[in-house]
């Protein structure tokens, strides 16, 4: 990648190789700075203190050998190696519309190689790009796990935070993170221009307050990375959530609503897995 944005004169632009991304000549320093940003995102955060790297281009569709789906290095791939060998268990949590195929590929290696303290749980919209985040994907062993739960497209706004209030506290109480990294992408929300649920702004405050809320019950630190997301007025909404839920105490959110059936089934069983012994 280095090389093939290195070649390129300036004002031009190129397919890589490897996906279906487009770079220029900076476009290879552009996506060490987003990883930095990441990086120096999880090295500040603490219980007591969250952090957000705003950064782009975003990470979580790069796989470990190839950058595809507008992703060069995957920002949070390179948090949570940090984190998991500085700070110790990590969790991470990706509510992008797309589903982080490039993240889950990072941990499934690292789970391979006998690396345990490692867990993914991914809420995407299915089908859609890239394809990938099947709930069949879904494994649980005991050095960590990956959960894949692919919304429908009718998917509401209180479903999509039922998921996450399902799925969160349980993953944390089975884990014990030290850190929990949130690919933040906010293209699921109604209104993008290339993505969204019918998921409306109005839940962002409950998602936000329940991932500090769950980081404070584990004593976890938590470290916020965006992703996608690419209407400005979203993103407006999605920031002043964001830091009203850092900077305000958190109430207890209420029971969980899973309105549809197929995604309440994948959640309930997700759950009971992550209940069993590890």
């Amino acid at each position: 990648m280095r090389e093939v944005c290195r070649r390129l004169p300036p004002g031009a632009v190129e397919d890589l190789p490897t996906g279906d991304t487009v770079v220029c000549r900076d476009s290879f320093d552009a996506a060490l700075a987003a990883a930095g940003n990441a990086l120096a995102a999880a090295r500040e955060a603490t219980p007591a203190m969250p952090t957000l790297a705003v950064c782009r281009p975003p990470g979580h569709h790069a796989e470990p050998s190839r950058g595809m789906g507008f992703c060069l290095i995957n920002n949070v791939a390179v948090a949570g190696a940090w984190a998991r060998r500085e700070r110790g268990p990590i969790l991470i949590a990706d509510c992008d519309y797309h589903h982080g195929n490039g993240t889950q590929a990072w941990v499934e290696r690292q789970l391979e190689a006998g690396t345990d303290g490692i867990g993914f749980i991914s809420t995407h919209a299915y089908p859609a790009y890239p394809g990938t985040g099947a709930f069949g994907e879904s494994h649980v062993e005991a050095g960590g796990f990956i959960l894949d739960i692919p919304l429908t497209h009718q998917t509401d706004g209180e479903t999509f935070v039922g998921v996450w209030q399902t799925l969160l506290s349980a993953a944390v109480r089975r884990l014990r993170p030290a850190v929990i990294l949130v690919s933040a992408g906010f293209d699921f929300l109604a209104g993008d221009p290339i993505a969204g649920l019918p998921v409306g702004p109005p839940a962002l405050p409950a998602l936000f307050s329940l991932f500090a809320a769950t980081a404070q019950e584990g004593k976890a630190a938590l470290v916020f990375v965006l992703e996608g997301g690419y209407s400005l007025a979203n993103m407006r909404a999605a920031g002043a959530a964001l830091a009203k839920a850092f900077c305000v105490p958190t109430q207890p959110p209420p029971p969980p609503l899973l309105r549809q059936d197929q995604v309440r089934r994948m959640t309930e069983e997700a759950a009971r897995w992550l209940a069993r012994p590890a």
